[in-house]
């Protein structure tokens, strides 16, 4: 750990509630998602753990995936006002955890990380894939409505 814990913080692996992840991910720059589909997200975690100051989520980190072959590490998000004190490290040995206890062998287990996490990901055995496998990705952005009724993007 590099600096010092705040005194009150609590670790809850449970599922995470639609309002501390809304807030907690406010204080990224990640672009906003409907309430509605964040609680659709989040009752659908494989595990999810979160860590609080108090009342107050300070982190959290989520598994989502098919539970057995697929494992996607997802939100991995500490306050910015709580970061560099072994937070994020924390949530992740509680992640690896889960996984050892749950994955079976020749599991995937993959991550998008952002570009200055690249080493905080491979102290847990991440490495980036090669150019003879890329990793991939697509945003799905829609303006109109949804199976839900609701408008896709931003609503």
């Amino acid at each position: 750990m590099k600096g010092k814990w705040p005194k009150n913080i609590r670790i809850e692996e449970r599922k995470l509630q639609v309002t501390d992840y809304q807030l907690l991910r406010g204080q990224t720059n990640w672009d906003a998602i409907a309430d509605w589909a964040v609680g659709i997200a989040l009752e659908n975690d494989l595990y999810s753990i979160a860590v609080f100051d108090g009342p107050t989520m300070i982190g959290m980190g989520r598994v989502i995936g098919d539970g057995a072959i697929y494992f996607y590490i997802q939100d991995i998000i500490v306050h910015p006002k709580y970061r560099r004190l072994g937070l994020g490290r924390l949530i992740m040995e509680h992640i690896e955890g889960y996984l050892k206890k749950t994955a079976i062998n020749n599991s995937f287990v993959g991550l998008m990380a952002a570009r200055d996490s690249k080493g905080f990901y491979e102290k847990f055995g991440f490495k980036e894939r090669g150019t003879h496998s890329p990793g991939m990705f697509k945003i799905i952005e829609k303006t109109e409505l949804n199976g839900f009724g609701m408008k896709s993007k931003n609503s």
